[in-house]
């Protein structure tokens, strides 16, 4: 039987081509003004999930919209031209919104954010239903949010309501896990050698950047998330102590003067990994995973430089919230 990522892999690089070049990319910083912004931007692909966000009076609550939509129409896009295992796989690269929205929901609702505020810093792309976020965003406090999705929050939302349950009520204890969560249902839903190492690295590079977090405080073995290749329990506990020591090519997480660019520094590493993967798993879902991450960065770039038009930041500005972001 012919492997379907054949198929559905030459789709995925087509969907690639659509994303926008490093050149107009370029162009749209460019732009003196954030009018000029939205007409540059109207010339590409995005053009057609603009709408409103060019019209007279229309702010950045628009333009976040036509960014969602178009990073929505995407994945559904990718949805559609894949069946059987291949969609199972995806559907499990799809949880990481699933992580990135709970969480946003979980912080925004501890530092009593408004709702509006939450939807905003939402991705509608993952697996849990919109509606269902946008109800969630409605929650008061957190065990009210755990409730919420445990109906409607998919496997994520389960796992929310377990560590609710469970007494967990800090963000670090809530989103460790919600890690832990994540990464056991990734690494038991994609079968791929080459996206499981993705993922094993994945989990080394969160560890260090929760043991960089733990610098100072009481350090125990809760906030470890199992399922890495190069950063053991041991590692973890050694790092969060103080001691920096040697973590194979990883070391650069831990030498930065700051978790804020220790944070950029792995988000590069990993961006890498992804693009590594998709050259060498040329018939598995590592195709996609690379496309996923391509689009959004896209989407987030485009999120900050329309903010830095919108607001009139200079250059200088923007480029220091690009490489931070």
């Amino acid at each position: 039987m012919n492997n379907p990522y054949g198929y559905i892999n030459g789709r995925v690089r087509m969907m690639r081509v659509e994303l926008l070049e490093s050149r107009s990319l370029d162009e749209v910083q460019n732009a003196a003004t954030y009018p000029e912004y939205l007409r540059q931007l109207s010339e590409t692909s995005l053009r057609e999930d603009l709408g409103e966000a060019t019209a007279q009076g229309a702010g950045l609550g628009q333009l976040d919209e036509a960014l969602s939509r178009n990073y929505l129409r995407s994945v559904q896009k990718l949805r559609s031209i894949v069946t059987g295992q291949p969609a199972q796989e995806v559907e499990a690269l799809l949880l990481r919104y699933d992580l990135q929205n709970i969480k946003t929901l979980v912080r925004g609702i501890l530092t009593g954010r408004s709702a509006e505020d939450i939807v905003g810093g939402m991705i509608p792309a993952g697996t849990v239903p919109w509606s269902a976020l946008q109800a969630a965003a409605q929650s008061t406090d957190v065990p009210s949010l755990a409730q919420t999705l445990s109906v409607a929050g998919g496997k994520l939302g389960g796992v929310l309501r377990a560590a609710v349950s469970g007494g967990a009520s800090s963000m670090l204890d809530l989103e460790v896990a919600l890690d832990q969560g994540y990464y056991r249902t990734v690494l038991a839903g994609v079968r791929g050698a080459a996206v499981r190492r993705y993922f094993t690295r994945e989990i080394d590079v969160r560890n260090l950047l929760i043991a960089r977090q733990l610098r100072g405080s009481v350090t125990t073995n809760r906030y470890f998330i199992p399922g890495g290749r190069d950063v053991t329990e041991g590692d973890f506990l050694r790092i969060a102590g103080g001691d920096n020591g040697t973590v194979s090519d990883l070391a650069p997480i831990l030498e930065t003067p700051d978790l804020g660019v220790a944070e950029a520094v792995a988000r590069r590493m990993l961006n890498e990994s992804a693009r590594n993967v998709a050259m060498s798993d040329p018939l598995g879902p590592g195709v996609a995973l690379d496309y996923l991450r391509r689009k959004e960065q896209e989407i987030a770039r485009l999120r900050l430089t329309g903010r830095a038009k919108y607001y009139g930041l200079s250059r200088e500005e923007l480029q220091k919230e690009l490489s931070d972001g």
